[in-house]
């Protein structure tokens, strides 16, 4: 019964705070078109401030899908307004854990018997949670140390009436900003989530990932478990560490945290260049640190729920424009962005000019100007370049990729706030693009 009501009551919820959101917008829109007085700036900017908390606050209160909805609204800086991509960012998909009652219930369904038949221990109390499932430790009769990822059995009728709400709401939003294809965001966001319910796709990407991951040194990924894992359940071998911003743990083991860093940027530099394949979500629950079998650092990746396998032409291309822009060439990295869709053909001319200054900005400071450089100023400045030049559209394909080196480097502020990421980060992608396969990927036709 409670199941019944849930789904309404999670509509009227959302609704509740959708709608005030909507004729908030609705008033400043028809103060313009109806009364031929336009809304200044700073009243668009206050509702775009407001609306965005109201939803950071529903998501909190929510969970389910609208954490999700909110982070993925957090990337796109090129089309969202600035107040919602900064209210959003600081959605954390941390949640509390469901009762091992529901867990149990649902790996009976899964397994088809009773987890303590199917394992030799399983521990009651989860290890993590998140909005669409939770972790629990367990071994299974044949000594393995096992980690299950288990979906909750109502996240699917939560997601689906998120999407509800917001395939109604989109059209309704729209008519306030007809040049951003708010269309466009919905289905990313409803194929990204729908894809991250699907456990079988999980574990294909982790086997994809762990192969390739198997070329980098002080790197691991958690294999899959064969047997136990569905479409809503998960098994991998267990990685017994602790996340990597713990600099008190890194310290007591004896760990630099510039070793740790430039470990964890070199499997993503693979993975961005080499490798084409990549997890989009590293944030510190999703890499965590132990000692290896040779007593230095070893970086464990986790969670493949959301993973982008770049297609080959469009890695070709984010190759080509990464080698041009650490040769300074602007000619050939303006057109390496016109071939990733960023700009059309006939804005390149124009681009030229301002990436040109771009260049000269960063290649002209000194060794202390890039140590000392603010990577949240230098997105910043980006963000402003694009704003100078008409047409510019952001590919999902690279808003996953930006997404992923943000996270990054956030890992690495949080590691040293003293050391900038991206002068620890060119080594590692210099040693990436000069590999011979990445040579050879270049030359070959797309």
């Amino acid at each position: 019964m409670r199941k019944l009501w849930h789904t309404p009551w999670r509509f009227l919820l959302i609704m509740g705070t959708v709608t005030p959101m909507y004729f908030r917008y609705l008033w400043l829109w028809g103060r313009g078109r109806w009364f031929g007085k336009p809304a200044p700036g700073a009243a668009w900017r206050s509702a775009h401030r407001k609306s965005a908390r109201k939803f950071y606050r529903l998501a909190v209160r929510m969970r389910g899908g609208l954490i999700k909805v909110g982070q993925i609204i957090s990337t796109r800086v090129d089309i969202v307004p600035k107040e919602w991509a900064e209210e959003l960012a600081g959605l954390q998909d941390r949640v509390d854990p469901s009762p091992w009652s529901k867990i149990r219930k649902r790996l009976t369904r899964e397994l088809g018997a009773p987890p303590e038949e199917v394992f030799a221990e399983i521990e009651t109390q989860a290890v993590a949670a998140a909005s669409f499932g939770q972790v629990h430790r367990a071994k299974t009769k044949d000594g393995r140390e096992v980690a299950l990822k288990i979906q909750y059995a109502d996240v699917k009728m939560k997601l689906g009436c998120d999407l509800f709400v917001l395939r109604c709401a989109v059209p309704l939003f729209n008519i306030f900003v007809p040049k951003v294809p708010l269309r466009n965001i919905y289905d990313e966001v409803r194929k990204a989530l729908e894809t991250e319910l699907d456990y079988r796709k999980e574990a294909e990407h982790t086997r994809i990932i762990g192969e390739n991951m198997k070329n980098v040194p002080h790197v691991t990924v958690p294999a899959v478990v064969e047997g136990y894992t569905t479409e809503h359940v998960i098994c991998t071998t267990y990685f017994d560490g602790w996340k990597i911003t713990d600099k008190e743990r890194l310290a007591a083991e004896g760990f630099p945290v510039l070793d740790v860093m430039q470990k964890m940027i070199r499997a993503y530099a693979n993975m961005f260049f080499v490798d084409g394949v990549f997890q989009s979500d590293p944030h510190p629950g999703n890499l965590l640190v132990r000692r290896g079998e040779d007593g230095t650092a070893e970086i464990c990746i986790l969670d493949f729920g959301q993973v982008k396998i770049l297609p080959r032409g469009f890695q070709q291309k984010l190759i080509m424009a990464s080698v041009a822009f650490m040769g300074r060439d602007v000619d050939n990295f303006a057109k390496a962005v016109a071939g990733l869709g960023v700009l059309s053909e006939k804005d390149i001319e124009h681009a030229k000019p301002i990436l040109r200054e771009f260049f000269e900005d960063m290649f002209e400071m000194s060794p202390q100007d890039l140590k000392e450089l603010d990577v949240e100023a230098l997105r910043e400045k980006i963000e402003d370049i694009l704003a100078k030049i008409e047409g510019v559209h952001i590919p999902q394909d690279l808003v996953l990729y930006g997404r992923a080196f943000s996270l990054l480097a956030g890992v690495c502020a949080a590691l040293d706030p003293t050391v900038n990421g991206i002068v620890v980060a060119k080594p590692m992608i210099m040693e990436a693009l000069m590999r011979p396969e990445v040579m050879m990927a270049l030359a070959a036709p797309a």
